[in-house]
């Protein structure tokens, strides 16, 4: 994979050079996430698979709104239940065929 191949060899090398001790197969997701994050996420409507997960990951720790291509509007209904419950900002959905 893109992490394993390109990502974690950077990663175990330290500024003086030596090889910094790591687990086997690192995983960002534990890094980015909880597992209570994620099953709070999965209550709101995301999917539990694997790659949803990765993807809401991207979507709350982002520092800009990310572009989120959703053909099954799955993702559009999980952001809509998890962002209702912030007053203070409310959430502005944007469609390709909105005239506004």
């Amino acid at each position: 994979s893109l992490v394993n191949d390109h990502w974690v060899p950077i990663l175990e090398i330290a500024n003086n050079g030596e090889r910094l001790p790591m687990q086997e197969e690192p995983n960002p997701m534990t890094v980015l996430t909880t597992d209570a994050e994620v099953a709070l996420w999965n209550s709101k409507g995301l999917p539990a698979d694997p790659v949803s997960s990765e993807n809401g990951s991207i979507v709350c720790r982002s520092a800009r709104y990310p572009l989120m291509i959703d053909p099954q509007l799955q993702g559009v209904a999980w952001v809509k239940n998890f962002a209702n419950a912030d007053e203070a900002a409310p959430l502005q959905i944007a469609r390709l065929g909105n005239k506004d």
